[in-house]
């Protein structure tokens, strides 16, 4: 199964289209309390926790941290919805940014993401829970340590406590620069796969050739702008 359309970390596509899955939200935003969206996050991470005995099997469990963002870092009131980022143990390479990765997608349909009020951002473990879409992030879950009840307690009453991660200026145009560089080669491989037939009937890839071809062209306009606001303000 997958994620339905309100689980991705892509801007919503103008007009109508095809679904878009895995990287961004896409429809409208339901105000939801605080409390749920916190509830949700300890169900995503017990259920996180109890996939880690598959580490142990052939069919793995590549989820490595949780990490929170948005509104619920910033407020103690209710929020549109929850962010949450999570770091899957795949290659760079393999998810730039936007895109979607077969890993991320089981994942999100274990931990029910299109069933919650969330939003969800897929990133590779060896990169940062940070981007520049999300500035400022606090680590939940991991699969050594699991549930970090002191995140959760400070989500529910004083997030001014949380141990926020923020980079720098610097830190986010050296990013969102090496993350422009392999989108942009992403991109050029979609392009290339929708002019070879054989490969554009390759099934083991998730979501249609649409989407994958819009996912790609969007995330080299969203790093662009990104970086051309960052060159305009300095932040």
């Amino acid at each position: 199964g997958h994620p339905d359309a309100r689980s991705l970390g892509a801007p919503p596509r103008p007009g109508p289209g095809p679904d878009a899955t895995g990287g961004g939200a896409v429809g409208e935003h339901v105000p939801v309390k605080r409390s749920t969206a916190i509830r949700h996050l300890v169900e995503m991470s017990q259920v996180a926790s109890d996939h880690c005995r598959l580490r142990e099997s052939d069919i793995g469990w590549p989820l490595e941290e949780l990490w929170v963002a948005g509104r619920l870092l910033e407020t103690t009131g209710d929020v549109d919805d929850g962010t949450v980022v999570l770091l899957l143990d795949v290659p760079v390479d393999e998810l730039s940014w936007l895109a979607e990765h077969p890993a991320g997608e089981w994942v999100g349909s274990q931990l029910r993401l299109g069933k919650r009020p969330m939003t969800w951002w897929y990133r590779p473990r060896l990169l940062p829970a940070w981007s520049h879409e999300h500035r400022r992030v606090v680590r939940v879950w991991t699969a050594q340590g699991g549930l970090d009840e002191g995140v959760i307690d400070a989500l529910r009453s004083d997030p001014g406590a949380l141990a926020v991660v923020e980079p720098s200026a610097a830190q986010l145009v050296l990013q969102a620069r090496e993350e422009l560089g392999r989108s942009r080669r992403h991109l050029r491989e979609v392009l290339e796969r929708s002019w070879d037939r054989d490969r554009r009937r390759d099934r083991s890839l998730p979501g249609s050739r649409e989407d994958r071809l819009w996912r790609a062209a969007m995330a080299v306009s969203d790093l662009l702008d990104a970086l051309d606001e960052l060159d305009e303000t300095g932040r």
